[in-house]
C-alpha cells in the first residue's frame, strides 16, 4: 500500500539577504508608474499595484540586473477592497520570452500556481476541472497574509501565514525575475518584500578592503594627516546624505512624469474645448453689454419723455394708439370671418352652378 503525502522539498536555510524593500521611501526596487491601464505608487509605507484594465495583468518586477537562482521569497501582501480578482508574485520572469511561474490568491481564500510560457497556460497546482484553484484556512480573506516562497532545484515551497501549505514543481525555469502582479480590474498592496539567498554577496567586499587600507596606511601615519582625512571623511558623509535625498527626490519626479499619452491627447481636447468655450462667452458678454447700453438708453428717453411738458400728451397718445391697434386687430379678425364665410358661399355657389349644369344636360337628351 502506498500514500501520497505532500510535504515540503526545500530544506536549504536561505540567510544572505538579496533585496529587501520595507517602501519607507521613494527610492524603491520597484518601479512607478502612471497609465490609463494600470498605475503602481509608493503610498503611506506600501506598494500599490492596480490594473484599471478589464483585461489582461499588470506585473512589476524587481529593479535588478542580477539573475536570481535558489532562494526565499517573504512577501506581505493585501488584496484590495473592490477587486473583481486577484494577484500575487511572479516567480523566475523570464527576460528573454514570455514566461514566468505565477503564484495567485484571492479574497475567496483560494490559491493556484501556475506556467505561463508564450500563450500557453500550465496549471502547477490543483486539478484542470478547477483550473489549478485550491481552497486553504490558512489565507486569510480580508486584511495582509504573509506569503513565504522557498525555491530550490525545480520546487516550490508555499507557506502562508508561517504554515506550510503547498509544493509545486517545474524544471524549466530555475532562474530569472521575481516581481509581483494584479489581474484585472484588481489592487495588490505590498509592505515587505524580502529575497533571501544561501549564497552570500560579494558587494561590500571592495568597500572593506579600502576601508581596512585605509585604516593599515593611516596606522602609521601622523595626526596633521590624519585630522584632514577625518575632515574630508565628514564632508564625504555629509554629500552622501544630501545625494541621497536628491535622489528620493529625482525618482519621485520621474515616476510623476511617467504619464499616459492618452491622458495628454485628452487634456488637448479639454484646452481646445475651453479656448472654445471662452470665444463664444467673450461674444455672449459683448451682446449683453449692448443690449444693457440699449435698455438704458430707451429707459433715460421714458424718463425724458415723463418729466416733459408734453409728457401727458404722449401718454395719451399712446393710449389713443393702443385703443386703435386694438379696434383695427377685431376689423382684421371679422375681414377674416367674413372672407371666410364668401368662401363658403362660394363653394355653395359653384356645386349650384354644376347642378343646373347637369339638369340642362338631362332636360336637353331627353328633347
Amino acid at each position: 500500500m502506498s500514500h501520497y503525502v505532500n510535504a515540503q522539498n526545500v530544506f536549504s536555510i536561505f540567510t544572505d539577504t538579496l533585496s529587501i524593500d520595507e517602501f519607507t521611501t521613494q527610492k524603491s526596487n520597484f518601479p512607478q508608474k502612471y497609465t490609463s491601464s494600470e498605475i503602481s505608487i509608493i503610498e503611506n509605507g506600501q506598494y500599490r499595484l492596480k490594473r484599471l484594465s478589464d483585461q489582461g495583468q499588470s506585473i512589476s518586477y524587481l529593479k535588478t540586473d542580477n539573475t536570481i537562482y535558489a532562494c526565499e521569497v517573504i512577501a506581505e501582501i493585501e488584496i484590495a477592497n473592490g477587486s473583481n480578482n486577484g494577484g500575487g508574485i511572479v516567480l523566475y520572469g523570464q527576460t528573454m520570452s514570455n514566461g514566468a511561474i505565477f503564484l495567485e490568491f484571492n479574497e475567496k481564500r483560494q490559491f493556484r500556481v501556475y506556467k505561463q510560457s508564450g500563450s500557453q497556460h500550465q496549471n502547477l497546482s490543483g486539478t484542470v476541472k478547477d483550473n489549478g484553484w485550491l481552497k486553504n484556512k490558512n489565507l486569510a480573506s480580508v486584511g495582509r497574509n504573509t506569503i513565504r516562497l522557498k525555491m530550490e532545484h525545480g520546487y516550490f515551497d508555499l507557506y502562508f501565514n508561517n504554515h506550510y501549505v503547498y509544493t509545486a514543481f517545474d524544471t524549466e525555469y530555475t532562474s530569472g525575475r521575481i516581481g509581483v502582479f494584479a489581474e484585472n480590474n484588481s489592487e495588490i498592496i505590498l509592505s515587505n518584500f524580502i529575497i533571501l539567498s544561501d549564497k552570500g554577496q560579494d558587494k561590500n567586499i571592495l568597500s572593506k578592503q579600502i576601508v581596512e587600507a585605509s585604516k593599515s596606511s593611516s596606522s602609521n601615519a601622523d595626526p596633521a594627516f590624519e585630522e584632514v582625512i577625518l575632515l574630508f571623511k565628514t564632508k564625504i558623509d555629509q554629500q552622501q546624505v544630501q545625494v541621497s535625498q536628491l535622489q528620493n527626490e529625482l525618482d519621485k519626479c520621474k515616476s510623476m512624469l511617467n504619464y499616459d499619452t492618452s491622458l495628454v491627447t485628452r487634456s488637448q481636447e479639454l484646452l481646445k474645448a475651453n479656448r472654445k468655450l471662452t470665444l463664444k462667452l467673450d461674444s455672449t458678454s459683448r451682446v449683453l453689454h449692448q443690449d444693457k447700453k440699449r435698455l438704458e438708453y430707451l429707459e433715460s428717453l421714458k424718463e425724458d419723455i415723463e418729466k416733459g411738458s408734453n409728457g401727458d400728451l404722449v401718454l395719451s397718445l399712446t393710449t389713443i394708439l393702443a385703443d386703435i391697434k386694438k379696434d383695427h386687430q377685431a376689423l382684421i379678425e371679422r375681414t377674416d370671418v367674413a372672407e371666410e364665410a364668401s368662401k363658403a358661399l362660394k363653394n355653395e355657389n359653384e356645386v349650384l352652378l354644376r347642378e343646373i349644369k347637369r339638369l340642362k344636360y338631362i332636360i336637353d337628351t331627353q328633347k
